[in-house]
């Protein structure tokens, strides 16, 4: 019988639980200004959720969340077609990109 009563109490909760959510995200898409430099990609903001980054060029990006990103570590690797997410809690700092070469492409959103 508590069973019952429970998962009645469950089910009517269920409705709210699954009600979702419109995301709204801006895109940071865009591409290495000048090879070798370090670029902010997102600049800080105390609201963020999320971010997901995708290397679309043919060479490695690097990617930092928490300092001026270098080509190496601490930075974290973006290899070609490859992606960086940013779940919640997403850091809220600015982001930084660097890559070898002028004109590599990425992807990228924050919400």
């Amino acid at each position: 019988m508590m069973r019952a009563i429970l998962a009645a109490a469950w089910l009517a909760l269920l409705p709210l639980a699954a009600h979702a959510q419109a995301v709204t995200y801006a895109d940071r898409s865009g591409t290495i200004t000048l090879g070798g430099t370090a670029q902010t990609i997102m600049s800080a903001w105390p609201g963020r959720h999320g971010c997901m980054i995708q290397n679309q060029s043919t060479g490695n990006l690097w990617i930092s969340s928490t300092a001026t990103a270098v080509a190496a570590s601490p930075s974290v690797l973006i290899a070609p077609g490859q992606q960086y997410l940013c779940m919640a809690p997403a850091s809220d700092g600015a982001h930084s990109i660097i890559g070898a070469t002028t004109a590599q492409a990425f992807a990228a959103r924050e919400w």
